[in-house]
């Protein structure tokens, strides 16, 4: 991500009507029933321990593993947008907690998931949510929600 396209809270936004209609149309496609499904499974009841149980998903393929390719790839589209310049980089950071959210608490996993399923898997994502001190510190942030929701998933499966 270039210079001019990291977030700075503060900043005047260079985001245009167009950039405005990309990301309703972007929410539109979030409250879409199947994908709000899908998220639901993904954010908040899914939480997998260590890559073995992601690998148990994959391997079981239907539905929730469809949640799973559905929702990362939703992000991974987005993000597309933003490191092509078709969208407004500060607009889209203002907009995306819920893939910080997801990459927080895929992280651990992203080695691994490029390893088996592509080394590209969450590049865009990652150089975005690592790329500026702003987007830094919205990630410690959720990091720390994150971590709260894990361990509360944990102390639920024991």
């Amino acid at each position: 991500m270039t210079d001019e396209k990291r977030p700075s809270p503060g900043m005047t936004s260079k985001a245009t009507h167009a950039d405005a209609d990309i990301i309703l149309r972007l929410y539109e496609m979030r409250r879409e029933p199947v994908m709000r499904e899908a998220r639901e499974f993904l954010v908040f009841k899914y939480w997998p321990t260590d890559f073995e149980e992601l690998q148990k998903l994959f391997a079981a393929g239907g539905r929730e593993f469809s949640y799973f390719r559905q929702v990362t790839s939703y992000w991974d589209m987005a993000m597309s947008f933003v490191a092509r310049g078709a969208l407004d980089a500060n607009l889209f950071f203002d907009n995306c907690n819920e893939m910080f959210f997801l990459y927080g608490k895929l992280k651990p996993f992203l080695p691994q998931l490029r390893q088996q399923i592509s080394p590209q898997f969450w590049r865009r994502v990652e150089e975005f949510v690592l790329g500026s001190p702003e987007s830094l510190e919205k990630l410690r942030g959720i990091e720390l929600t994150v971590e709260r929701l894990r361990e509360k998933a944990k102390a639920a499966r024991a």
